[in-house]
């Protein structure tokens, strides 16, 4: 069975979009006649990696559907809901199809739908949407459907959704405060330099008395960007780019991370950040019955530091060939030495699913103090630095109307 999406024409001559759920394009014609509806247009909802080819050889360009960051979590969960309800998993896709709020999220499941009623696992079926449902959540659901603890592992896949996205939010949300007053400083005092000093200033170069060297800074500054303020900013734009450019080249982006690394403060932010993130992603899965090696390939995948990418490559080969999970880790030298020692504790204990959610929560929790604390020193300082430039310029105009109201007297 597959998915189609219709345009139709109804009795009283309006058009009428929705999704089909058919075997073929020619039955799900007659089920759109059954309804009254005359078929316009008919086209098959799917997902692939790749252009493929028709029987003629022509190219067909297929869409990549994608849900959006904050649906997928909420799918998850409402998913795990209505399973944990005792929904049948036919029932409990069929009830999000009806409340999906997008066309897409209703396109993806409606297709997710159509190959389980084939029967196909759940799994399979969201692998033909990979830019909806990455790899670690089919491989989750796999091993659920696999050990009979579907529902449980939607569960901790909705929670570790949560977590991950709720991370991500708080991280955005605690730069743009200081991210946006700087920028709306910067843009203030350039307007200043380059249309309202050069006017005052005119006036203080008249009047043929020596200006303060405040003000002669001042005066070459606002010469300066008035003059060259657009090549200035080009250069910026471009130098912006370029760097752009040069994250993709592999030898560039290695170096930038491990430079990243080993700033004082944010490195060991960073390191704890993406190591929160592999145990969290490793426990998730160890949980769900998927073999350590495996987990350890996946949980990979989530980190977006290349050394620390490095340094877990390095985790699964030595685990592969024999050694304890701690061990491989510790040798590294990119992992917490707390991440450690709870690993070890928990493989000591045989609760290492346990202890690996566990260190990612207190990883998690420490990386969100040392955010609010650099957040917190980074606002004062941005209205230190806006307050101290309004201040510069104010003096530099202030102080030659005293120095000519002096000679005045």
């Amino acid at each position: 069975m597959e998915a189609f999406e219709y345009i139709s024409i109804d009795q009283l001559g309006k058009q009428q979009k929705g999704i089909i759920q058919a075997d073929n394009e020619k039955q799900a014609r007659h089920l759109l006649r059954q309804r009254a509806l005359t078929p316009v247009q008919l086209n098959l909802v799917i997902e692939q990696v790749s252009n493929t080819s028709d029987k003629t050889g022509n190219n067909i360009k297929t869409k990549r559907l994608a849900l959006k960051k904050t649906e997928l979590p909420l799918l998850i969960r409402q998913l795990a809901t209505l399973v944990q309800a005792g929904l049948p998993l036919d029932d409990a896709l069929k009830t999000l199809i009806e409340q999906s709020e997008t066309k897409t999220s209703e396109r993806i499941l409606t297709s997710v739908h159509a190959k389980v009623l084939e029967g196909q696992s759940l799994a399979a079926a969201m692998r033909q949407f990979p830019k909806a449902f990455d790899e670690l959540v089919a491989t989750s659901i796999e091993a659920g459907e696999q050990s009979g603890q579907l529902e449980a592992v939607l569960l901790q896949l909705a929670d570790y959704l949560e977590t991950r996205d709720e991370m991500g939010k708080q991280s955005t949300s605690a730069l743009i405060y200081p991210l946006v007053l700087i920028v709306t400083a910067v843009a203030v005092v350039a307007g200043l330099m380059v249309y309202i000093v050069p006017k005052v200033i005119q006036v203080f170069e008249s009047s043929q008395v020596q200006l303060p060297a405040m003000t002669r800074v001042l005066i070459s500054v606002s010469s300066f960007l008035s003059s060259y303020g657009i090549y200035l900013l080009a250069f910026l734009l471009l130098l912006f780019i370029g760097f752009l450019l040069l994250r993709q080249y592999p030898p560039f982006e290695l170096g930038w991370h491990r430079w990243l690394l080993r700033l004082p403060g944010i490195g060991r932010l960073i390191r704890v950040g993406q190591a929160a993130r592999f145990t969290r992603t490793l426990g998730i899965l160890t949980q769900s019955a998927v073999p350590i090696v495996s987990a350890l390939s996946l949980s990979r995948q989530v980190v977006n530091n290349r050394i620390i990418e490095q340094a877990c490559d390095e985790v699964a080969a030595a685990v592969r060939e024999g050694s304890s999970l701690a061990k491989a880790m510790q040798n590294t030298q990119q992992f917490p030495p707390l991440s450690v020692k709870l690993v070890s504790s928990g493989e000591q204990s045989g609760q290492l699913s346990e202890m690996l959610v566990r260190a990612a929560v207190v990883q998690e929790k420490d990386v969100e103090n040392k955010l609010k604390t650099l957040i917190g020193a980074i606002q004062p300082l941005a209205i230190l630095f806006v307050g101290l430039m309004v201040l510069f310029i104010v003096l530099a105009m202030l102080l030659p109307i005293f120095q000519i109201n002096t000679i005045i007297q």
